[in-house]
């Protein structure tokens, strides 16, 4: 979180990725850290286990949101 704050700070748009069950987490960080509308988006829970595949598997399915996300304002979604 604290790089996406970064960056977005720098004029760079960021999305954070997490899983699922880390989401309130990852919204009190981003609070914490001065940006409550940080961008992010969620995969399904656990990835520490997955397959090269699998993994590239769950970038695939959030690729096109996270792109959309990159291109809006934060916030304004």
């Amino acid at each position: 979180m604290c790089d996406l704050v970064h960056l977005e700070r720098r004029g760079i748009p960021a999305v954070g990725i997490a899983t699922a069950p880390f989401a309130d987490e990852a919204v009190q960080q981003a609070r914490l850290l001065g940006m409550p509308d940080a961008r992010m988006r969620y995969i399904p829970h656990p990835v520490q286990l997955l397959s090269h595949d699998e993994l590239a598997g769950r970038a695939d399915a959030v690729f096109r949101d996270v792109l959309a996300a990159l291109t809006s304002r934060p916030g304004g979604e």
